[in-house]
């Protein structure tokens, strides 16, 4: 893949963006902390004057993508809590979960799939920055809708922001 190949999405970097924005901006305390989500996102210095990035104009917006990403978050430590041993975060983005979680048992698994560029630009961008995550954490997994990661047809739960998977719930 060549280095033009490897860009982020837009949108990735917009929600990225958005996150670090409800850090500054909505009351406190946060909803989410999503401090990483800026770094990884490398704007431009002026980024807080972009239309796109106008505190009342978004906050509907920005409000929406905060609180599904908490939602999802604390959906998934219910799972792995209840026994769930893989997530699999589907347009994954700049999403920051495995570096939010460092914490991860050796049998919680993450695979974060995207499109080829979003997921190497994050990966430079993690280098880069010298952040830590998890050794184990699969990132940009070949998948179809037919196969599990690497197009093995393994059946991991999958999770979706906006979708909310069955989660074993316990006895």
């Amino acid at each position: 893949m060549s280095a033009v190949d490897a860009m982020a999405d837009h949108t990735a970097i917009r929600v990225a963006l958005w996150r670090a924005r409800h850090l500054e901006v909505d009351a406190a305390p946060p909803v989410l902390d999503d401090s990483p989500g800026l770094l990884l996102a490398d704007p431009e210095s002026d980024w807080r004057d972009r239309p796109d990035m106008d505190p009342d104009a978004t906050r509907g917006a920005r409000a929406g993508m905060v609180g599904r990403a908490r939602v999802v978050d604390d959906l998934v430590t219910e799972c792995f809590d209840a026994g769930v041993t893989q997530y699999v975060l589907l347009g994954a983005g700049l999403d920051t979960y495995a570096l939010r979680h460092p914490d991860l048992g050796p049998h919680q698994h993450l695979f974060e799939v995207d499109r080829p560029g979003t997921s190497a630009w994050k990966q430079r961008r993690i280098a880069e920055l010298g952040l830590r995550r998890r050794r184990d954490c699969a990132s940009c997994r070949p998948t179809s809708s037919r196969s599990g990661p690497g197009g093995t047809g393994s059946s991991p739960s999958v999770s979706m922001p906006g979708v909310r998977p069955s989660c074993p719930r316990p006895a």
